[in-house]
């Protein structure tokens, strides 16, 4: 604790003694304890000494006071310090896939995708949408965008209408060739040949797809990290 200063003033009174008359005590430290009790010692009566074993027990409870607060202020900054450190640490993960050892309900490991990081109550968490499947994606080469198709696999414009060209699928993914193509079939399922049709649409890989519920995990349980 600090202190601008403190001030001990005596007078002398009228059976001739000196007395302490005014002292800042409001912001003791151990310093000026020690002069307190050297100033007694000076004042004090030759034939009646006082008791100083208080003022020095009252030192020791300040000095163990000041002890105390000193460490748990320093325990205050090193904890400050590790959380900062350990959030800057963690701020690594975010972009990344992470598991932490649950299950789904098929038996196999949940893996998320981490959008970022807190600290909430001393514990670090991450932020993460569940990877729950991934989807087929078909490019229009002609026009150079994405197509959309439907459950069916039916290939749909811009308005969501079929537009007579589809995708053979099993389980909801493509089926693709020997070759890795996809297989295109018209609206009665017959292979389609027209060498047009089948160099405009073109399979262009799989895209993860997440959850839209965000959930949060504990960073100390996080067991895999790619």
């Amino acid at each position: 604790m600090a202190v601008d200063s403190v001030e001990v003033q005596s007078t002398v009174g009228i059976d001739g003694n000196s007395y302490t008359t005014a002292i800042s005590n409001d912001k003791l430290t151990n310093d000026d304890f020690l002069k307190l009790l050297l100033e007694e010692m000076k004042m004090q009566d030759p034939t009646e000494p006082m008791d100083s074993q208080r003022l020095m027990d009252s030192q020791l409870q300040m000095s163990t006071i000041q002890t105390n607060l000193d460490m748990s202020n320093a325990m205050t900054a090193l904890q400050s310090a590790y959380t900062n450190s350990a959030l800057s640490t963690a701020s690594s993960l975010i972009g990344t896939i992470v598991e932490d050892g649950q299950l789904g309900e098929d038996g196999y490991l949940k893996s998320y995708k981490v959008q970022n990081v807190e600290s909430l109550d001393g514990d670090l968490y991450v932020n993460v949408n569940e990877m729950i499947g991934y989807i087929d994606t078909v490019y229009d080469t002609e026009n150079e965008t994405y197509m959309l198709y439907n459950a069916s696999g039916e290939l749909l414009d811009t308005d969501g209408n079929p537009i007579g060209v589809n995708i053979k699928m099993t389980d909801g993914r493509f089926e693709l060739d020997e070759s890795g193509k996809i297989q295109l079939v018209d609206e009665n399922g017959d292979a389609i040949t027209d060498e047009s049709i089948l160099a405009k649409y073109e399979y262009s890989g799989e895209v993860v797809q997440y959850s839209d519920t965000t959930e949060k995990i504990l960073v100390a349980n996080i067991q895999k990290v790619w």
